[in-house]
Order: C-alpha cells, then structure tokens, then sequence
C-alpha cells in the first residue's frame, strides 16, 4: 500500500496539489463528501505509516507499549 501511494498517480509532485502529499483522498463516499481530493489527515496518516515502516526496518519497537 506505501508503495502505491509513494508512486504516480497518487503522490503529488513538488508544488502540485496545492502542497498536498496525496493528490486523491475520500473522506466519505456515503455521505459523497471529501470524494477524491487531497485531505490534509490522508497526509498525517500517509506520513506516520511511512515512519512506522521507518521504523520497523531500523529494527526499532513499531508500537509503543
């Protein structure tokens, strides 16, 4: 999934999307809100997944106890 969104055509380029790190979230799809556009929490959930892999590749605890 990190690779994924790490890729085109979900990752904005420098300057895109308004600063944005993701170009396309969705907020709510039943409420048909927030659908398929940068979400500053996509952002904030995108960035501590990549510092959690960070990490657990560095072999250090993952999840605090």
């Amino acid at each position: 999934m990190l690779q994924s969104l790490s890729s085109k055509p979900y990752k904005a380029d420098y300057k895109e999307a308004g600063g944005y790190i993701l170009k396309y979230s969705v907020g709510s799809i039943p409420h048909k809100t927030e659908v398929v556009v940068p979400l500053t929490y996509a952002d904030y959930y995108y960035v501590k997944a990549l510092v959690r892999y960070d990490r657990l590749l560095r072999g250090e605890k993952v999840i605090k106890q």
